[in-house]
């Protein structure tokens, strides 16, 4: 993720109201996840 989408996303959930801490674990989370291997 860019540095724009990560504050376009941190101001998307904070308008839905979700908790400054969470929203940090959801970027971590999704910034060092494995990525999925593809299927055919």
């Amino acid at each position: 993720m860019t540095g724009r989408e990560v504050i376009n996303l941190i101001q998307k959930l904070e308008a839905e109201g979700m908790t400054a801490e969470k929203i940090i674990e959801t970027i971590k989370y999704v910034e060092t996840a494995e990525p999925k291997a593809e299927t055919k």
